[in-house]
């Protein structure tokens, strides 16, 4: 079956043409089905989805010493953590500023180092660690109840790879990558959200070149070896951005996902898929939703891990479209905004420049804060979602069976409760998560 998607911008006719590269083989299209939707449409599809996989029921019922209900308790629901997972990609600047820590622990719940944890920045030399920094981002980030995404412990491109490893002959090239995979995984097992194995193996193979075709499965089956309960992903660019890449069409990361699960060992393999989401081009939200469609009947989980947009008139709409179309689809599990502060990166400058395509060097393609420190308008809208329009805080009194009743998205919570005649208000703390049926209980006034 083939899915797929496109947005028109123009009302005009069109032709719909289906390619193949095979001229010999007669090709039969039958059964095709082309549904077009309004923006409003669409979106009202999205909220749809998002009540159905995003919320669940919650009945609180209020009583008395006596057990009897009561009428008019106020509630208080304060959503303290959401369950759907929400971060951004930082550097070790994070480690420098109190108020860029303060911004980013108010609204995220997962971080991706940049560099700080790949091959090249902890070995630069053959034989001197350097896991300082990874070890300081790590530290910090577990203080403030916020999970790190292990990225990467190999790249697959031979450009990414350490210079005094691609001089080496192949038999010391297993032996380091070995002691590399060795290395940085034992040292941050068990508090990860999760390890990029061999970043960006499906455009690149330079370890398989080396090692054998298999080498991306043997460093994941490695990998979990010694980290056995954090989940490993495949992560790969213009899977979502690019339809055009024939690398990485949604079919072909399914093909990757089941060839890694076929090396021996690898069955049960906890696979999840990472798409980068690096827009250079505007995004295509009827053909994401198909690529969601497609990877997620796999049932591995999904992120978009490195998501930002090139920096032009349209990135706030198309990142919006983004956000919405991936907290919406039940397939996704999280998300990570590459949209952290760096040093002069997001200067008044930088955000103020309108050649988009030739931007001052070291200028971000997108920032949420300034330099100063002050929100954004893109950190506006992420707010403005992440904040606001996904989270759950309710004010609000029981009726005349002392129950409170309503729909709240997945995540923790605190419970205020307290009734006029009653002088001492009493608090709980609770989780709502994706179960069947509605999360029911009581709490008692004294």
């Amino acid at each position: 079956m083939l899915k797929g998607g496109f947005t028109a911008y123009e009302d005009e006719k069109v032709d719909l043409i289906f390619k193949a590269p095979n001229t010999k083989i007669e090709t039969w299209i039958d059964s095709v089905s082309l549904k077009s939707f309004t923006k409003e449409e669409w979106r009202e599809q999205q909220e749809r989805s998002i009540n159905k996989y995003r919320k669940r029921d919650v009945k609180i019922k209020v009583t008395d010493e006596a057990g009897n209900a009561l009428e008019g308790a106020n509630i208080t629901l304060t959503q303290t953590r959401q369950l759907f997972q929400i971060g951004c990609g930082t550097g070790y600047s994070i480690l420098e500023s109190k108020p860029y820590q303060d911004f980013f622990t108010a609204r995220f719940t997962v971080a991706t180092p940049h560099n700080e944890m790949k091959w090249y920045y902890n070995e630069h030399f053959k034989g001197v660690d350097h896991y300082e920094v990874a070890d300081a981002m790590v530290s910090f980030f577990e203080t403030k109840n916020i999970t790190v995404r292990g990225h990467c412990i190999l790249w697959d491109d031979f450009a990414a790879s350490n210079l005094w490893v691609r001089t080496l002959p192949p038999q010391e090239v297993l032996f380091t990558t070995l002691r590399r995979v060795a290395s940085v995984v034992s040292r941050y097992a068990g508090k990860l959200a999760g390890w990029d194995v061999v970043n960006e193996n499906m455009h690149n193979s330079y370890y398989e070149s080396i090692l054998g075709a298999n080498a991306s499965a043997m460093i994941y089956q490695i990998t979990r070896a010694i980290d056995p309960h954090t989940r490993l992903f495949i992560n790969e660019y213009n899977v979502l951005e690019y339809p055009k890449d024939i690398k990485v069409i949604p079919s072909r990361v399914v093909r990757k996902i089941r060839e890694i699960r076929s090396f021996p060992g690898n069955e049960d393999l906890d696979l999840g898929i990472g798409l980068q989401g690096h827009f250079t081009l505007r995004a295509n939200i009827s053909y994401i939703r198909a690529a969601y469609d497609v990877m997620g009947a796999t049932g591995s989980p999904i992120w978009l891990t490195e998501l930002d947009f090139q920096k032009c008139p349209t990135q706030h709409e198309d990142l919006e479209n983004v956000l919405r179309e991936s907290f919406s689809h039940p397939a996704v599990e999280g998300f990570i905004i590459f949209g952290g502060w760096k040093k002069y990166a997001c200067s008044g400058e930088c955000l103020s420049y309108k050649d988009y395509v030739n931007l001052p060097i070291g200028c971000s393609q997108m920032c949420l804060i300034d330099n100063r420190f002050n929100i954004t308008p893109t950190g506006e809208l992420v707010d403005r979602l992440i904040l606001k329009e996904w989270r759950s805080n309710v004010v609000a009194v029981t009726g005349k069976d002392g129950v409170f009743s309503g729909r709240l998205f997945h995540g923790d919570y605190k419970l205020t409760s307290s009734h006029p005649s009653i002088p001492n208000p009493v608090e709980k703390t609770f989780k709502l998560g994706k179960e069947e049926g509605a999360l029911q209980f009581g709490i008692t006034l004294k």
